[in-house]
């Protein structure tokens, strides 16, 4: 686990280059890279799980059960939620080396979410619209979160907002990248 950032200015590029070479396996990467994130920053992380959801304010895997519209209810799990601060999606994209791996090796390797700059855009915006049908499927006492963070682990957090906390309208306040238009 890497050091807290106040006492090893390192830890952060170490952390950096850990993360960053990882990829494909959402499932397998995403707990463990929130928790060092969190720790990186000093901040405390996740809660375990209690059976009661009253009772999962800071927790990975959040249950909420997701109406279709239709009467239709099946139940989600949010990657990372923290009652009035934020819900997490991530996931994890995988790089290519080269447009020749895309056409001449496509069975090489996993891809994970999308391999980045083929379609992984649309991927993380689907996963923004995911995180948002997660706020609306929240319980109403609990209110909406400020925040929505989507993330490709060990390569970028898009962080967007709504302040008025109607759950309606989450803008991009933050997305770090290098290169990514927005």
């Amino acid at each position: 686990m890497p050091e807290r950032i106040e006492h090893n200015p390192q830890a952060v590029q170490d952390f950096i280059a850990w993360w960053e070479a990882s990829g494909s396996a959402e499932r397998a990467n995403y707990t463990m890279f929130l928790t060092e994130l969190c720790a990186l920053l000093g901040v405390p992380g996740p809660e375990p799980t209690r059976p009661d959801d009253r009772d999962n304010a800071y927790v990975f895997e959040r249950a909420v059960p997701m109406s279709d519209g239709d009467g239709n209810t099946t139940m989600g799990r949010i990657d990372l939620y923290k009652r009035g601060c934020f819900v997490l999606e991530a996931k994890q994209g995988s790089t290519v080396a080269s447009a020749d791996e895309l056409l001449f090796a496509p069975e090489r390797g996993r891809r994970g979410t999308a391999v980045r700059g083929t379609g992984w855009d649309a991927a993380m915006k689907g996963a923004k619209g995911k995180a948002e049908w997660y706020v609306r499927s929240l319980p109403p006492e609990e209110g909406n979160p400020p925040f929505i963070l989507v993330v490709d682990v060990g390569h970028l957090i898009e962080l967007y907002a709504d302040f008025s906390r109607l759950g309606k309208t989450y803008s991009a306040t933050g997305i770090a990248h290098p290169g990514r238009r927005e």
